[in-house]
């Protein structure tokens, strides 16, 4: 994981897991990718999820701008 990005939250739904990512300019953004491929590995190559998907699955980020 960069030293500019935290790993924030990440949630499971079905085979699914979704991880969030704060930036280091506080921005953000959500992928998602197969649970059993574990956090690091979704983060760096999971599928970028759409921000109003990425804002209902975690409403606590909504003060960070949203990683285009």
């Amino acid at each position: 994981m960069s030293e500019k990005q935290k790993l924030i939250l990440s949630r499971t739904h079905y085979a699914n897991l979704y991880v969030a990512v704060e930036g280091c300019v506080g921005d953000w953004a959500c992928y998602v990718g197969n649970k059993a491929d574990g956090a690091e590995h979704v983060r760096r190559y999971g599928d970028k999820i759409s921000e109003s998907e990425a804002r209902r699955l975690f409403p606590e980020f909504s003060h960070l701008r949203w990683r285009p």
